[in-house]
C-alpha cells in the first residue's frame, strides 16, 4: 500500500491540511512512536526533517504576510497566471505544503498489504497517526522519554503551531477576496485606485503606450454593444489578470472616460483629473487666432504661408493656464513638464490656424527665465486667461 501526499490545489486542500494540523497533540506523537515502531534513528531523521521544513515555513510565512497585506487592495497582481486565489497561495507556500505532508507521512504505519476497498494508494491524512484520537492507556507523559524524543515533540509543536497560523492567513485571504468580489462599492474603489496607481507609476504615458490608439472606435462600439453590467465585469476580472493587463485596461478606462465630455484619447489622458476643464481648453484651440496673441515675423513662417510665430512667453502662459498635471504617488496633483510637453505636441496637432508655434526648446528657455525671476505659475495662467473673452 502507498500513501498519497498530493493535495488538491483549491480551498479543499487548504481545509484538509488546516484541520489535520489543528488536531496535533503530543499524545498523537507518543502513540505514533509505538504504532509506527520508531527507533532512535527514525526519531533523529524525523527531527531533522521537521527542522528543515520549519525553516522553510518561517521564510514562506513572512513572504505570505507581506503578500497578503497588498493582495486584496490590488485589482490585478504581479505574476498572476489566472489561477484561483487558493491555487495561487498554495504555489506561494508550496514547500511548506510539501513538507507538512512529508511529516504526516512519517507517522503513518507501514502496511505491506492492500486495505480492503482502498486499492493500492490511500490519502496520507486519513492514516497518519498524527490525526488519530485513540491512545493507549499505558502511556506516561513526555517527561519519561529521552532528550531526542522530547526535542522532537517540541519541534513538532512549534511547526504545527506556525503551520496553522500560516494556513489561517491563507483562509482569511480567500474569505476576504470573496467578500470583496461581492461588494460592488469596495470593488469599484479598488479598481479605480489600481488604475490610478498603475498610471502614476508611468511617468510618460504616451511614450509607454505609443502613439497608436489602444482602443479603436470599432472595438469601443463592440464593447458597448456587448457590455456586461459594471458590477459583473469588475467581479469577474478581479484578481484574474496581471499588472500588464492592468496597464492597458487603466489607460483605456482613463482614455475613454473623457469621451462623454467630447475628448479624444490623448485629451482624456492629459486632463484625466479634470475632463470638464480639458473640454474648455480643447474648445479654445481652434479660436487661438482670435485672442490677439503676440507673434513674431519669421522667414520660416513666411515660407509656410503663415503670418508669423507665436511669442514663446505667451506659450508658457498658455501651458500654465491649460492646467495639465499628473497625480504623484502620494495622491497630490502636481504640474508636470512631461505632460506639458505632450500637451504642447497635442496643441500643434489640433491647431490649424495662421501661425506657427515656437520650438519646445524656446518655450523651455522662457519658462526657466520666468522661474528664475520668481514669477508664479498662477500669475502666468492668469495673464493668458485675460485674453479669453468672458462668456
Amino acid at each position: 500500500m502507498l500513501y498519497s501526499t498530493i493535495v488538491q490545489r483549491d480551498e479543499t486542500g487548504f481545509n484538509q491540511i488546516y484541520d489535520a494540523a489543528r488536531e496535533f497533540e503530543e499524545e498523537n506523537v507518543l502513540e505514533a512512536l509505538l504504532t509506527c515502531k520508531f527507533d532512535m534513528k527514525k526519531v533523529n531523521q524525523t527531527l531533522n526533517l521537521v527542522r528543515i521544513y520549519q525553516n522553510r515555513l518561517n521564510i514562506e510565512s513572512m513572504d505570505l504576510v507581506e503578500f497578503s497585506e497588498n493582495f486584496i487592495e490590488q485589482y490585478a497582481t504581479d505574476h498572476n497566471e489566472c489561477f484561483r486565489v487558493a491555487e495561487k497561495l498554495i504555489r506561494r507556500i508550496g514547500t511548506t505544503i510539501t513538507g507538512s505532508m512529508k511529516i504526516f507521512r512519517k507517522f503513518c504505519p507501514r502496511v505491506h498489504r492492500k486495505i480492503d476497498g482502498t486499492g493500492n494508494v490511500v490519502f496520507v491524512l486519513d492514516y497518519s497517526r498524527l490525526t488519530f484520537r485513540q491512545y493507549h492507556g499505558q502511556f506516561f507523559g513526555p517527561e519519561v522519554y529521552n532528550e531526542a524524543v522530547q526535542t522532537l515533540l517540541h519541534e513538532l509543536t512549534s511547526f504545527f503551531y506556525h503551520l496553522v497560523a500560516t494556513l489561517k492567513v491563507c483562509k482569511d485571504m480567500i474569505h476576504k477576496e470573496e467578500e470583496v468580489r461581492g461588494d460592488f462599492q469596495q470593488l469599484k474603489y479598488i479598481y479605480e485606485k489600481s488604475c490610478h496607481e498603475v498610471l502614476s507609476s508611468v511617468r510618460d504615458v504616451f511614450d509607454t503606450f505609443g502613439q497608436v490608439k489602444l482602443i479603436s472606435d470599432e472595438e469601443l462600439a463592440e464593447r458597448r454593444r456587448n457590455a456586461r453590467p459594471l458590477k459583473e465585469r469588475l467581479a469577474k476580472d478581479y484578481h484574474a489578470h496581471d499588472r500588464q493587463w492592468m496597464k492597458r485596461e487603466a489607460y483605456i478606462y482613463q482614455a475613454t472616460s473623457g469621451r462623454q465630455y467630447g475628448l479624444d484619447e490623448k485629451a482624456s489622458v492629459l486632463w484625466k483629473n479634470n475632463p470638464e476643464w480639458g473640454k474648455k481648453v480643447c474648445n479654445l484651440i481652434p479660436k487661438l487666432d482670435t485672442l490677439n496673441i503676440p507673434y513674431k515675423h519669421s522667414k520660416k513662417a513666411e515660407s509656410m504661408g503663415k503670418k508669423g510665430t507665436f511669442d514663446a512667453r505667451e506659450m508658457v502662459n498658455l501651458l500654465k493656464w491649460s492646467g495639465v498635471s499628473r497625480m504623484s504617488p502620494d495622491g497630490k496633483e502636481v504640474l508636470d513638464e512631461v505632460n506639458e510637453r505632450q500637451f504642447y505636441l497635442y496643441l500643434q496637432e489640433q491647431y490649424t490656424g495662421d501661425y506657427l508655434f515656437p520650438s519646445w526648446q524656446a518655450v523651455c528657455r522662457e519658462r526657466k527665465f520666468l522661474n528664475n525671476e520668481g514669477v508664479s505659475q498662477r500669475w502666468l495662467a492668469q495673464k493668458f486667461a485675460e485674453r479669453i473673452p468672458k462668456e
